[in-house]
């Protein structure tokens, strides 16, 4: 007598399952920055919105009557700046205006990039695996946010201390740190 053994496999395509997980990971995005509506307490009689505060340390600081010679609309008689001279003010500050740029979000999310990616890969896995990723994306928001805020006293953002009028005014040499309203103001969505 003998038996006969039959191995039976079964394949089951799960290609298009795998391109929805990876379709709907794909729209989910996750933002860290300061959203438009943040207001705060008027700025020396100007009404600013912490988003815009943030925006004019990246790119430096301009004088009223320089802000309005770069844009070309100013019905000032003067020819506005090029926009390459533009680029390179907004990159790099200006000496003459007495404020270099102090950019936060692109440089603390390089800083932390390592970090974020295995936290952003942990996402890919959860999702791969049937999960919802949506806490770990919320994680991964929370690591940039917390980048953010930890880069305004961060050595590594190179930022030059205040000038001795702004630290006289102040009290300090610690640049944007006054209330932390600013650095409070950061925050991270996710959409999608």
């Amino acid at each position: 007598m003998f038996s006969a053994l039959a191995k039976v496999t079964s394949r089951i395509d799960k290609t298009n399952d795998l391109k929805k997980i990876v379709d709907s990971l794909a729209k989910k995005q996750v933002y860290v920055g300061i959203p438009e509506g943040s207001d705060r307490p008027e700025a020396q009689g100007e009404p600013i919105t912490n988003a815009q505060l943030l925006y004019a340390h990246t790119l430096g600081i301009r004088q009223k009557e320089m802000r309005d010679e770069m844009n070309p609309k100013v019905e000032s008689g003067k020819m506005p700046y090029s926009k390459a001279y533009q680029m390179w003010i907004q990159s790099h500050g200006s000496p003459l205006w007495k404020s270099p740029p102090r950019p936060v979000l692109e440089p603390a999310i390089e800083h932390n990039k390592d970090v974020i990616a295995k936290q952003l890969r942990k996402v890919s896995e959860v999702a791969l695996d049937g999960g919802d990723p949506e806490p770990e994306l919320n994680k991964a928001g929370l690591l940039g946010q917390n980048a953010a805020r930890g880069w305004f006293t961060d050595p590594a953002n190179g930022w030059p201390p205040n000038s001795p009028i702004t630290e006289e005014r102040k009290g300090s040499d610690k640049p944007l740190i006054d209330t932390g309203d600013l650095r409070k103001a950061i925050t991270y969505v996710v959409k999608g």
